[in-house]
């Protein structure tokens, strides 16, 4: 099977200019050709972009899908209701334009495989299975009040994490979520906005819980992601190897130029809080985490100042909680686009995701060998940051894999 696009305009996930009047040869799910007069194979089919922008498929690379609620604790729904509703996330995801994601906690592989199979028309799902989580820590949401006698035996700690404590216990748990087939591991490295019962400036997990960890994801062939908003939590992770910062709001520039020499990935998650600010009165928040989520909304576009000017290596991520939240994924762009050019962001969202997940030429380029995820958009996303805020109304083609999602040309 074959599909030439004919008169893109083509942004290739790297440069950052547009490259007019080409065209791209798919064959069998893979790039095979892009220049000016690709050589098609008899019967493939033609589509004219009109002179319209023809980009990778996005990747979010800090999603959870099965989030239905902004109330993470563990056993509030139904498992079925969960994934139900998980399967209605990742069908938007893929219509908004993200052919893949990475989960940072919660997604199993029962999820990846029915992507797979094509029961769910969603995107590329690579996941970590439930992050790890010290006792009282941000993936620690049992409860604090126990009956008489009762005893907190759960090592679930929410719908997103598993609670493990000293290095015996994280090394089995690490063992654990590769055996199930996580493809990394998520760590909890400091606290966090959405737990109750953690400030945001505590440090999780001692240096030799973090090693341990490590070791067991490069004993994988694969790398850690750490949850972490301070400079001490950002520098324990990544003395114990981590390969990527998520969120770092409160990154300072000592902090930043480590992690550049260090070549450790930062993943803002900007619309996260901004969107629970937005929504704080709906969903009753506490006095404390409305302070814990305005403390970091309020220095994300710093951070990522911050960052850029150290040369660290920025990804692209949204972290959305709530059924109805998650529509909100291209608003990320828009924040960004206060701190950042546009076309950085895209590249963030493209070629610099695929490299930091370990799958870079296979995803988040135009270029001969990648995997076909390919969109036709009207609008030009490398210098209008509203193109993906518009749940992808102007996306004329979404293809993932060389299969076609959507096609109005």
């Amino acid at each position: 099977m074959a599909t030439l696009f004919t008169n893109a305009r083509i942004f290739d996930g790297v440069n950052r200019t547009l490259v007019d009047g080409s065209g791209v040869l798919v064959v069998d799910g893979i790039i095979r050709e892009v220049s000016a007069a690709p050589s098609a194979p008899e019967g493939t089919q033609v589509i004219d972009c009109a002179g319209k922008v023809l980009t990778p498929g996005l990747i979010d690379a800090h999603v959870h899908v099965i989030a239905n609620s902004v109330d993470l604790s563990a056993g509030k729904f139904w498992p079925s209701f969960v994934f139900t509703q998980a399967r209605y996330i990742m069908e938007g995801m893929l219509q908004r334009g993200f052919t893949t994601v990475r989960d940072g906690g919660g997604a199993d592989a029962g999820l990846v495989q029915a992507v797979e199979e094509g029961y769910i028309a969603g995107p590329r799902l690579v996941i970590s299975g439930l992050a790890l989580s010290q006792t009282g820590g941000h993936g620690d949401m049992r409860p604090v009040l126990l009956a008489p006698g009762e005893k907190t035996v759960s090592r679930i700690g929410s719908a997103i994490a598993r609670i493990a404590d000293g290095i015996s216990e994280v090394r089995e748990a690490a063992r654990d979520e590769l055996r199930k087939g996580a493809h990394f591991i998520k760590i909890m490295a400091s606290g966090g906005a959405a737990s109750v019962t953690d400030p945001i400036e505590n440090l999780q997990y001692s240096d030799e819980e973090l090693r341990a960890i490590v070791e067991e994801a490069r004993a994988w062939n694969t790398y850690v992601m750490a949850h972490a908003y301070t400079p001490r939590a950002i520098m324990a992770a990544i003395r114990a190897g981590v390969r990527t910062i998520e969120h770092g709001n409160l990154i300072d520039e000592p902090t930043a130029v480590h992690m550049s020499g260090e070549d450790v990935y930062l993943v803002p998650t900007l619309v996260a809080s901004d969107i629970l600010t937005q929504f704080a009165d709906k969903y009753g928040f506490s006095a404390n985490s409305m302070r814990k989520i305005s403390q970091v909304r309020d220095q994300g576009l710093k951070g990522i100042s911050i960052a850029r000017r150290a040369g660290v290596k920025i990804g692209f991520g949204t972290d959305l909680l709530g059924i109805e939240l998650h529509d909100y994924q291209g608003e990320e762009f828009t924040l960004r686009a206060k701190a950042e050019d546009t076309v950085d962001t895209l590249i963030s969202a493209t070629s610099v995701n695929a490299e930091m997940m370990m799958m870079e030429g296979r995803i988040g380029v135009i270029r001969p060998g990648a995997l076909a995820d390919i969109l036709v958009v009207d609008g030009d996303p490398t210098i209008d940051p509203s193109v993906f805020t518009r749940r992808g109304e102007n996306i004329d083609v979404i293809m993932k894999g060389g299969s076609f999602f959507k096609n109005r040309l």
